[in-house]
């Protein structure tokens, strides 16, 4: 019997993406995931390694050779690195060391916001096996015949909200799900909220996802200050049935981010549960959302635009919106289905597997 692809992820802990793939593949595979931070949520039968451990903590410096001791010891068949900024120092010696066998998941800011390190590594990879869910990064990385186009997919099945409320609601339910840090422009909504009050005293903004506390206090105080807390929810994560509960209820799902590499996992959760949708037109969003047809497009970071936008969708007659609902699920359906998109992953990792083992 062929032993199982043994497989190392060196991801986030908190990440969605990371979380949804390795589970994917938990039962295929023999995989152990490394990660910093905190973990969301654990997956059954597979080991841990946290890099955060307080245990670790105190040796920091020598970080890196307990990485690479690690790696010896488990022995992969593959290492795949999800997000080169946040595993940097790591990232490099995974490179340098064990080239033949390292997948690299570049994420937005690893290419359209990098720190100077960051530069330095992207010229490291230029020739390693990538997986890109971005348009853009498989443009800037043509040369590489070894540049995958692969999504991080939605589950369709479960993401399939076939009546859009289940009670009765006289507010109307704005949803953000993106997360708290900067990137994300939270404040933009926020602020859209204030400057149109008398307007939107019947609509409740919520907002949910990982917590960075810097923006997340700053947020809150904004609210406090300006008198919103009967509009306004700052929630943190949602466990995966609370979190579907707030797609079946909204009106709308916002994404206000500066920039997104390929499409965001709450937009396309969003989108295969038939939501309107209303996202900056940064980077992929276009591919993936036809603006007034399968969901709807404001200028990046533009607070007059968004407003337009917003008031425009409550404007529309229901039949233009149920349609919109039905283009934003056949979207998913057709190009980002999770199954698909991580069979494509498999047979790239059994031809690498076999061809260097």
């Amino acid at each position: 019997m062929k032993e199982k692809i043994n497989l190392v992820f060196l991801a986030p802990g908190n990440s969605v993406h990371s979380y949804r793939w390795i589970k994917y593949f938990s039962k295929k595979y023999k995989i152990t995931w490394i990660y910093t931070g905190k973990l969301n949520d654990k997956i059954k039968n597979i080991k841990y390694v946290n890099l955060s451990n307080n245990l670790i903590l105190p040796f920091l410096p020598f970080l890196p050779l307990f990485f690479l001791f690690k790696i010896i010891q488990l022995k992969p068949n593959i290492i795949h690195i999800h997000s080169i900024s946040k595993n940097l120092f790591i990232g490099i010696l995974a490179v340098l060391f064990f080239k033949k066998k390292v997948i690299l998941n570049p994420w937005g800011s690893d290419f359209f916001y990098p720190n100077y390190l960051v530069r330095i590594l992207q010229k490291f990879i230029k020739n390693n096996f990538i997986f890109t869910d971005s348009f853009q990064i498989k443009n800037r990385l043509k040369k590489n015949n070894k540049v995958f186009k692969i999504n991080f997919g939605v589950d369709l099945n479960y993401f399939n909200l076939k009546k859009k409320k289940i009670f009765i609601n006289p507010s109307k339910i704005i949803f953000c799900p993106r997360g708290y840090d900067k990137i994300y422009n939270q404040f933009l909504i926020i602020k859209f909220l204030k400057k149109n009050f008398k307007k939107l005293k019947k609509f409740i903004f919520i907002f949910s996802g990982n917590i960075n506390f810097s923006e997340y206090n700053k947020l809150k105080k904004y609210v406090d200050e300006n008198k919103l807390n009967q509009n306004v929810k700052l929630l943190g994560n949602l466990n995966k049935k609370t979190y579907k509960q707030y797609l079946l209820q909204s009106d709308l799902v916002i994404s206000a981010s500066k920039s997104d590499a390929g499409l965001s996992s709450t937009i396309a959760e969003a989108m295969s549960s038939k939501c309107l949708v209303l996202c900056t037109n940064n980077r992929d969003n276009p591919h993936w959302i036809n603006d007034c047809t399968s969901g709807f497009l404001f200028k990046n970071n533009n607070l007059t635009n968004f407003e337009s936008k917003f008031f425009k969708i409550f404007k529309l007659p229901n039949k233009k919106l149920n349609l919109v609902r039905s283009l934003a699920r056949e979207t998913q359906i057709n190009n980002n289905d999770l199954n698909k998109e991580m069979q494509k992953a498999a047979t790239i990792y059994n031809k690498i597997s076999s061809f260097y083992y």
